[in-house]
């Protein structure tokens, strides 16, 4: 009895020792990417991990070798990419399929900025890994009750909060340069500062007959919704040939590394050809 409970023991331990060997080579692996993630999305690097190695089983699972998933990501309706099957809730359930993992991790970000149900998550710090863990029970990212626990127990059992700490200066990762194209200024270039729920920005913008620079500060308030104020001057020099003080308002929708934005800015001379001066701009980040 006592040789049987001794071989039992060590083959438990062994276990353990196997799944922590697999989780430790997962993290060592795939941590630089969830760091460059959470930099660009504001997404805690160790809920990323964690859900990574929940839901890929470190990356053994059948979704994670023959579809490259390692988020158990289901194609939903506005899935146009290619697909694989899988048994889950359901049997025969449609899944995505990537060409590689670095894309799983990317649409993994994707997926939790674009839908509405956890737009609530980006207003918690990167630090409050416990609430996004309970958030994304919460908005029904997975049916097990325990799911929120099973993610806090990975990130403090492998300490994955040093992840989330390792965010970069201001400068190289939340920031960003921008080329613009709209009306009325035909080009620009500028630079955006992404903060929590902020984006700041300045820029420069002509069309040759009219330039404009300017200073914008935005709040998000609904998902990839942007608004805000900006003041700046605006420049004709083959008009007036003098430079006009502005203030103006925007509205900003940020779908990946491109700016939708439309807003109207109002100069602040009487004499100046026209009051208001619509807005209509394409901002494209460069990564």
């Amino acid at each position: 009895m006592i040789r049987i409970f001794f071989l039992l023991f060590f083959i438990n331990m062994s276990l353990n020792v196997y799944s922590n060997e697999k989780t430790l080579k997962y993290i060592e692996k795939y941590s630089k990417i969830a760091v460059n993630e959470m930099n660009k999305y504001n997404i805690p690097a160790s809920i990323t991990l964690a859900q990574g190695i929940l839901e890929s089983g470190n990356g053994l699972s059948k979704l994670a070798v023959e579809g490259k998933n390692h988020f158990g990501i289901k194609c939903h309706s506005s899935w146009e990419g290619d697909r694989i099957y899988h048994d889950d809730d359901e049997k025969n359930e449609c899944f995505r399929k990537y060409k590689s993992v670095k894309q799983s991790f990317e649409d993994h970000s994707l997926f939790l900025v674009n839908s509405k149900r956890y737009s609530s998550l980006f207003m918690l710090e990167i630090s409050d890994y416990k609430g996004w863990a309970k958030g994304l029970k919460k908005a029904g990212y997975a049916t097990n009750p325990k799911y929120a626990d099973l993610l806090i127990n990975i990130i403090e059992k492998y300490n994955l909060t040093t992840f989330d700490k390792n965010r970069s200066d201001l400068f190289a990762k939340n920031t960003y340069f921008a080329n613009s194209y709209g009306l009325p200024y035909l080009i620009g270039v500028g630079i955006y500062n992404f903060d929590k729920n902020n984006l700041i920005y300045s820029e420069v913008n002509t069309s040759f007959a009219i330039s404009e620079a300017s200073l914008s500060v935005n709040y998000q308030f609904f998902s990839n919704f942007y608004s805000g104020c900006k003041i700046g001057i605006i420049y004709t020099p083959t008009c007036l040939n003098e430079i006009t003080p502005y203030f103006g308002g925007e509205m900003i929708y940020k779908k990946k590394n491109i700016l939708y934005r439309i807003g109207v800015d109002v100069p602040a001379r009487d004499n100046f050809n026209f009051n208001l001066v619509p807005i209509l701009r394409v901002s494209y980040l460069i990564d």
